[in-house]
């Protein structure tokens, strides 16, 4: 179990997660708490027959990629390897992504309301904030080889090749 979350090459599997995650926690108990308590306020306004398909549609590849970043965690992170494959190619934190652009969106639109955007948009900040710490150490660990991947795949947004990225 320890191999699993500590790597032979000294890295954590959770990295910065935790960080990202209680940052992240009061928005979610604020979205919750305001669509359960003031649910018109916080409503969007069109019908609910094109909301909810809409949001499925956009949720499902969001799990998808979700599901298999995680399992590529799981698989490859005990071995000591630097993932760069899969969900890895589209971008270097897809765990993070498939909740962002993905998940929480797909959310907001299938149940109607407005209030888990902004959890998106505090999860892409708790990212921005606490990743950086994250990246220093896989650059120590993987060196040029975590160089050439950051130069070829964006931090945090599917498909985009990144801009000015120093790490």
């Amino acid at each position: 179990m320890l191999r699993l979350i500590k790597a032979a090459n000294g890295m954590n599997i959770f990295g910065q997660g935790i960080r990202i995650i209680l940052f992240t926690v009061p928005a979610v108990a604020a979205a919750v708490a305001a669509h359960h308590y003031v649910p018109n306020l916080v409503r969007i306004p069109l019908p609910r027959s094109i909301l909810t398909p809409v949001g499925v549609a956009l949720a499902a590849p969001g799990l998808v990629l979700w599901f298999t970043a995680v399992v590529q965690l799981l698989v490859e992170f005990p071995r000591g390897k630097l993932v760069t494959a899969g969900a890895y190619r589209v971008c270097r934190n897809p765990i993070y992504s498939s909740f962002a652009f993905f998940i929480l969106p797909g959310l907001s639109l299938a149940i109607g309301t407005w209030v888990y955007l902004v959890v998106a948009a505090v999860l892409c900040l708790g990212v921005v904030i606490f990743i950086r710490k994250e990246e220093r150490d896989l650059s120590r660990v993987f060196g040029d080889e975590y160089r050439r991947y950051t130069a070829r795949v964006d931090r945090l947004i599917p498909f985009v090749k990144p801009v000015g990225i120093s790490v």
